[in-house]
Protein backbone atom coordinates (compact mmCIF):
# COMPACT_ATOMS: atom_id res chain seq x y z
CA UNK A 1 0.00 0.00 0.00
CA UNK A 2 2.73 2.16 1.01
CA UNK A 3 4.43 1.28 -2.49
CA UNK A 4 1.77 2.38 -4.39
CA UNK A 5 1.27 5.83 -3.01
CA UNK A 6 4.99 6.69 -3.31
CA UNK A 7 4.53 5.70 -6.98
CA UNK A 8 1.05 7.67 -7.47
CA UNK A 9 3.00 10.92 -5.28
CA UNK A 10 5.73 10.25 -8.23
CA UNK A 11 3.78 10.24 -11.20
CA UNK A 12 2.46 13.46 -9.87
CA UNK A 13 5.20 15.27 -9.18
CA UNK A 14 6.68 14.26 -12.72
CA UNK A 15 4.18 15.00 -14.19
CA UNK A 16 3.98 18.46 -13.05
CA UNK A 17 7.60 18.97 -13.78
CA UNK A 18 7.35 18.14 -17.27
CA UNK A 19 4.53 20.44 -17.71
CA UNK A 20 6.15 23.11 -16.95
CA UNK A 21 9.30 22.51 -18.25
CA UNK A 22 7.19 22.28 -21.61
CA UNK A 23 5.71 25.40 -21.30
CA UNK A 24 9.07 27.08 -19.79
CA UNK A 25 10.65 25.89 -23.48
CA UNK A 26 7.34 26.83 -25.07
CA UNK A 27 7.49 30.76 -23.52
CA UNK A 28 11.24 30.79 -24.53
CA UNK A 29 10.49 29.91 -27.90
CA UNK A 30 7.65 32.63 -28.01
CA UNK A 31 9.53 35.20 -26.31
CA UNK A 32 13.15 35.46 -27.79
CA UNK A 33 16.13 36.75 -25.32
CA UNK A 34 14.71 36.70 -22.23
CA UNK A 35 16.43 35.18 -19.14
CA UNK A 36 14.26 32.94 -17.42
CA UNK A 37 15.08 30.08 -14.95
CA UNK A 38 13.89 26.37 -14.97
CA UNK A 39 12.61 27.37 -11.24
CA UNK A 40 10.25 29.51 -12.51
CA UNK A 41 6.35 27.95 -12.44
CA UNK A 42 4.80 29.13 -15.75
CA UNK A 43 0.81 28.24 -15.72
CA UNK A 44 -1.27 29.59 -19.10
CA UNK A 45 -4.08 28.78 -21.17
CA UNK A 46 -3.53 30.62 -23.67
CA UNK A 47 0.75 31.28 -24.76
CA UNK A 48 -0.29 34.44 -26.90
CA UNK A 49 -1.79 36.49 -24.22
CA UNK A 50 1.99 36.50 -22.67
CA UNK A 51 4.39 38.81 -24.57
CA UNK A 52 7.81 39.51 -22.68
CA UNK A 53 10.19 41.41 -24.72
CA UNK A 54 14.10 40.76 -25.05
CA UNK A 55 16.32 41.77 -22.30
CA UNK A 56 13.93 40.85 -19.49
CA UNK A 57 15.60 39.20 -16.05
CA UNK A 58 12.99 37.24 -14.00
CA UNK A 59 14.54 35.19 -11.23
CA UNK A 60 14.16 32.06 -9.73
CA UNK A 61 10.97 30.82 -8.33
CA UNK A 62 8.73 33.43 -9.41
CA UNK A 63 5.29 32.28 -10.16
CA UNK A 64 3.44 33.29 -13.11
CA UNK A 65 -0.31 32.59 -13.71
CA UNK A 66 -1.99 33.48 -16.88
CA UNK A 67 -5.54 32.91 -17.38
CA UNK A 68 -7.30 34.47 -20.60
CA UNK A 69 -10.44 32.73 -20.39
CA UNK A 70 -11.86 31.72 -16.97
CA UNK A 71 -15.16 30.85 -16.10
CA UNK A 72 -14.89 33.09 -13.55
CA UNK A 73 -14.55 36.73 -14.95
CA UNK A 74 -15.69 38.33 -18.21
CA UNK A 75 -12.78 39.97 -18.49
CA UNK A 76 -9.86 38.55 -20.53
CA UNK A 77 -6.27 38.06 -18.49
CA UNK A 78 -2.97 39.06 -20.43
CA UNK A 79 0.91 39.60 -19.31
CA UNK A 80 3.13 42.24 -20.83
CA UNK A 81 6.24 42.74 -19.82
CA UNK A 82 8.70 45.55 -21.66
CA UNK A 83 12.06 45.29 -22.45
CA UNK A 84 15.03 45.20 -19.43
CA UNK A 85 12.54 44.86 -17.19
CA UNK A 86 13.48 42.91 -13.74
CA UNK A 87 11.60 40.62 -11.67
CA UNK A 88 13.04 39.57 -8.17
CA UNK A 89 13.01 35.94 -6.98
CA UNK A 90 9.46 34.58 -5.95
CA UNK A 91 7.68 37.25 -7.06
CA UNK A 92 3.76 36.29 -7.58
CA UNK A 93 2.21 37.41 -10.77
CA UNK A 94 -1.07 36.70 -11.37
CA UNK A 95 -2.76 38.06 -14.50
CA UNK A 96 -6.05 36.14 -13.99
CA UNK A 97 -9.27 38.30 -15.29
CA UNK A 98 -7.34 41.38 -15.82
CA UNK A 99 -4.14 42.42 -17.73
CA UNK A 100 -0.90 43.11 -15.94
CA UNK A 101 1.81 45.70 -17.89
CA UNK A 102 5.54 46.18 -16.51
CA UNK A 103 6.72 49.00 -18.65
CA UNK A 104 10.53 48.86 -19.55
CA UNK A 105 13.46 49.09 -17.00
CA UNK A 106 11.08 48.25 -14.19
CA UNK A 107 12.82 47.15 -11.39
CA UNK A 108 10.67 44.67 -9.57
CA UNK A 109 12.09 43.16 -6.43
CA UNK A 110 11.90 39.61 -4.51
CA UNK A 111 8.68 38.44 -2.96
CA UNK A 112 6.68 41.37 -4.41
CA UNK A 113 2.61 40.50 -5.06
CA UNK A 114 0.70 41.70 -8.24
CA UNK A 115 -2.43 40.30 -8.14
CA UNK A 116 -5.16 41.52 -11.54
CA UNK A 117 -7.84 40.30 -9.94
CA UNK A 118 -9.98 39.46 -6.43
CA UNK A 119 -13.16 37.12 -5.34
CA UNK A 120 -16.17 39.03 -4.52
CA UNK A 121 -17.53 38.50 -1.01
CA UNK A 122 -20.60 36.60 -0.19
CA UNK A 123 -22.20 34.69 3.12
CA UNK A 124 -24.10 32.59 0.66
CA UNK A 125 -21.27 30.70 -0.78
CA UNK A 126 -17.38 29.80 -0.56
CA UNK A 127 -14.89 32.27 -1.53
CA UNK A 128 -13.14 30.23 -4.12
CA UNK A 129 -16.70 29.46 -5.93
CA UNK A 130 -17.50 32.79 -6.29
CA UNK A 131 -17.32 35.07 -9.55
CA UNK A 132 -14.59 37.21 -9.87
CA UNK A 133 -15.16 41.15 -9.21
CA UNK A 134 -14.85 42.92 -12.55
CA UNK A 135 -15.43 46.52 -11.16
CA UNK A 136 -11.09 46.68 -10.52
CA UNK A 137 -9.02 44.89 -12.52
CA UNK A 138 -5.82 44.30 -13.94
CA UNK A 139 -2.59 46.27 -12.79
CA UNK A 140 -0.60 48.91 -15.13
CA UNK A 141 3.42 49.62 -13.77
CA UNK A 142 5.07 52.29 -16.33
CA UNK A 143 7.97 52.84 -17.31
CA UNK A 144 11.09 53.01 -15.10
CA UNK A 145 9.32 52.30 -11.84
CA UNK A 146 11.32 50.57 -8.67
CA UNK A 147 8.93 48.55 -6.59
CA UNK A 148 10.85 47.22 -3.09
CA UNK A 149 10.94 44.11 -2.00
CA UNK A 150 7.51 42.38 -0.06
CA UNK A 151 4.93 44.95 -2.15
CA UNK A 152 1.69 43.73 -2.72
CA UNK A 153 -0.47 46.22 -5.51
CA UNK A 154 -3.59 44.90 -5.86
CA UNK A 155 -6.13 45.29 -8.52
CA UNK A 156 -7.23 48.63 -10.64
CA UNK A 157 -3.53 50.21 -9.66
CA UNK A 158 -1.81 52.64 -11.81
CA UNK A 159 1.65 52.99 -11.22
CA UNK A 160 3.26 56.48 -12.58
CA UNK A 161 6.52 56.64 -14.43
CA UNK A 162 9.27 56.93 -12.52
CA UNK A 163 7.89 56.01 -9.54
CA UNK A 164 9.28 54.30 -6.06
CA UNK A 165 7.18 51.97 -3.93
CA UNK A 166 8.95 51.12 -0.80
CA UNK A 167 9.40 47.57 1.05
CA UNK A 168 6.59 45.71 2.27
CA UNK A 169 4.14 48.35 1.28
CA UNK A 170 0.35 47.74 0.26
CA UNK A 171 -0.66 49.60 -3.15
CA UNK A 172 -4.61 49.81 -2.87
CA UNK A 173 -5.03 52.85 -5.17
CA UNK A 174 -3.22 54.01 -8.08
CA UNK A 175 0.39 56.42 -7.91
CA UNK A 176 0.98 59.45 -9.71
CA UNK A 177 4.67 59.61 -11.50
CA UNK A 178 7.40 60.77 -10.25
CA UNK A 179 6.65 60.14 -5.68
CA UNK A 180 7.52 57.51 -3.50
CA UNK A 181 5.11 55.72 -1.82
CA UNK A 182 5.22 53.20 1.35
CA UNK A 183 3.49 51.71 4.18
CA UNK A 184 0.17 49.91 4.75
CA UNK A 185 -1.85 51.34 3.10
CA UNK A 186 0.57 53.01 1.28
CA UNK A 187 0.89 56.95 1.14
CA UNK A 188 2.88 59.57 -0.25
CA UNK A 189 6.11 60.06 0.88
CA UNK A 190 7.44 62.79 -1.44
CA UNK A 191 8.33 63.81 -4.87
CA UNK A 192 11.23 61.92 -6.86
CA UNK A 193 12.43 65.57 -7.69
CA UNK A 194 13.39 65.87 -3.60
CA UNK A 195 16.51 63.49 -5.18
CA UNK A 196 19.49 64.89 -5.96
CA UNK A 197 21.74 62.58 -8.85
CA UNK A 198 25.50 62.48 -7.86
CA UNK A 199 27.92 62.72 -10.39
CA UNK A 200 29.74 59.16 -10.64
CA UNK A 201 33.20 58.02 -12.12
CA UNK A 202 34.35 54.53 -13.00
CA UNK A 203 37.74 53.19 -12.95
CA UNK A 204 38.43 50.72 -15.49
Amino acid sequence: MFMLQFVKIFIKIFQKLVRNWLNYLHILQQNQGIDIPLSVVLQYDDINAIKISPEVNIGEFVEVVVVAKSPFSNTSGRLIIEKRAVIGSHANIRAAGGEIYIGQNCIIAQHVSLIACNHTISSEKPYRDLPWDENKTGIFVDENVWIGCGVTILPGCRIGKNSVIGAGSVVTKSIPANEVWAGVPAKKIKDINCYKSESLSYKL
